[in-house]
């Protein structure tokens, strides 16, 4: 990363979104093995617009529960701490930087179906490969390109510049993100996500999903959302304001060995769970 260019971009940046003090009590509590169900749904509980929006989104078809799920109590027994965890998280990203951007040529509403879609390819791969955490893999796709949303909204007239330069250079958004500031959104991401105190396989995600050799002990996660992505893009399961055609990164492909004849099918899954998963895209409101 270069320091001296990054520093120099995120000097300029006021206002910097935090998130919500519940979000950081949540993953706390979550790494506590003392924690009880009813001290998370506590504490979630007391942010009663947070609350809403995790029950709306378990009660919807994406999870495809037997019964209506009335209390975060409940979730929790059912779901799991990590789920919950991730829907708070998911449901707060959301929420803090909106649909609403400030580049009109840079959908924000098709740049969070991007997300989703990457998000859903990344759960769907993850199960088929049986990595283990399929939803961080599903936040690690929803959350991997935030560094773009972080320019449009801080920087709107870099991203301007950086917008026409793909245009009128017909190159990757990162090419451009370089070109303009120096810097790409890799490492603005990067840099928000540890402002967070995001988790390492998150902030590695957002960092490397372009470069997934060098994401070190978490390279199956960035493998997963760097070939996710590619799928999402190539797809057109909304639009992250690149028109480029992904580069794929072989040895990714290698790692999570999947099998080119079973490609049509996944593809085929990612697109029917994208339909369900649209629940998300109403999390801002």
């Amino acid at each position: 990363m270069n320091s001296k260019n990054l520093l120099a971009v995120v000097n300029r940046i006021q206002n910097l979104p935090t998130l919500p003090e519940v979000v950081e009590k949540v993953l706390a509590l979550v790494d506590d093995p003392e924690t009880s169900t009813a001290n998370l749904a506590k504490i979630i509980s007391n942010d009663q617009a947070l609350m809403s929006k995790v029950l709306k989104v378990v009660n919807s078809a994406y999870y495809g529960l037997p019964r209506k799920i009335s209390t975060l109590t409940q979730a929790t027994v059912i779901l799991g701490f990590n789920t919950i965890k991730n829907l708070v998280l998911t449901a707060s990203v959301f929420s803090t930087f909106g649909s609403d951007g400030v580049q009109k040529r840079f959908s924000r509403a098709d740049f969070w179906a991007h997300s989703l879609g990457c998000a859903t390819g990344c759960k769907i791969l993850s199960k088929r490969i049986r990595f283990g955490l399929p939803e961080e893999a599903f936040v690690a796709g929803l959350i991997h390109d935030m560094g773009k949303v972080v320019i449009d909204q801080f920087l709107p007239q870099d991203f301007g510049a950086i917008l026409d330069l793909v245009d009128s250079e017909k190159i990757r958004i990162i090419d451009a993100e370089k070109k303009v500031l120096g810097v790409d959104h890799t490492q603005i991401g990067q840099w928000l996500a540890e402002k967070w105190n995001l988790p390492p396989h998150l902030v590695a995600a957002i960092a490397y999903h372009h470069a997934p050799q060098f994401a070190g002990e978490n390279k199956k996660i960035v493998a997963i959302v760097h070939l996710s992505d590619a799928i999402a893009r190539l797809e057109h399961l909304g639009y992250g304001g690149d028109p480029q055609a992904p580069i794929i990164d072989s040895k990714s492909w290698e790692m999570l060995s999947i099998p080119e004849d079973e490609l049509g099918e996944i593809i085929c899954e990612i697109r029917e769970e994208f339909d369900k998963s649209k629940v998300f895209l109403a999390l801002d409101k």
